[in-house]
C-alpha cells in the first residue's frame, strides 16, 4: 500500500446520545455508513472495511441499479471514485 492510500480513521461515541462520529481524514462520514469493520492483519497498517448505504432498484428489464444518497456518493468521490456520466454533477 502506498503512503497516498494511507487514510485517517477516527471512531468516537456522540457525546450527546446515541450514535458514533466517523471520522474519515477529519470529515464525518457516519450518514454513508451501515457499519465498519476492522482488519488487523499483524502488519503496520489496519484495513477498514465500510459498508456503505446504497439501495438496490430493479426496473422490469431484469437490471438492477443502485441508489446512493448524496452522503454515500460525497464519500466515495472522497476515496476517488468518479460518478457514472449521467449522475455527474455540471
Amino acid at each position: 500500500m502506498s503512503a497516498s492510500q494511507l487514510r485517517t480513521l477516527r471512531i468516537a461515541r456522540l457525546p450527546e446520545g446515541p450514535g458514533w462520529i466517523v471520522e474519515l481524514d477529519g470529515q464525518d462520514v457516519a450518514k454513508a455508513l451501515t457499519g465498519l469493520s476492522l482488519r488487523l492483519d499483524g502488519g503496520p497498517v489496519v484495513t477498514a472495511v465500510l459498508d456503505v448505504v446504497a439501495e438496490e432498484i430493479p426496473n422490469d428489464l431484469g437490471e438492477v441499479r443502485a441508489w446512493l444518497p448524496d452522503a454515500t456518493k460525497d464519500l466515495l468521490v472522497r476515496l476517488g471514485w468518479t460518478p457514472p456520466a449521467e449522475e455527474a454533477t455540471p
